[in-house]
């Protein structure tokens, strides 16, 4: 990770370079309908800005993902003039999730007792007088 990138293409390309990905790999994921000399020259030229090819938000994502390194994300950060994210660590991620479930539980309970008692008819109890 750099601390200042020079353009986004240099974002780009150290995505993959800070990663144990390769350019061929990248291409092959980016450009799945392509040959294979062809996902390489189409992927250089998406990062080389004398070119009018480029990779759409989608593409930087999923590249993002596959190679694990997030310099565009950085960039971008950097560029809109917002701090740099952190990763989520996954035990937060998954605790989240556990009480959002938990909730939502508690919630279809709180309809399931409400709808029960709008379709339950009202008891008929007669008045004994004695």
């Amino acid at each position: 990770m750099k601390l200042f990138y020079d353009d986004e293409f240099d974002a780009l390309a150290q995505t993959i370079a800070n990663s144990e990905k390769n350019f061929k790999e990248c291409a092959a994921l980016l450009f799945p309908h392509l040959k294979p000399e062809s996902q390489y020259a189409r992927l250089k030229n998406c990062l080389n800005p004398e070119r009018d090819e480029r990779l759409t938000l989608g593409q930087i994502i999923a590249m993002c993902r596959f190679c694990g390194s997030y310099d565009a994300l950085y960039f971008m950060a950097d560029e809109l003039q917002h701090s740099r994210p952190e990763m989520k660590r996954p035990e937060d991620e998954k605790a989240a999730l556990q009480r959002e479930f938990i909730e939502s539980v508690k919630h279809l309970d709180r309809l399931g007792t409400r709808i029960e008692w709008l379709t339950t008819p009202p008891l008929n109890v007669e008045v004994i007088r004695r």
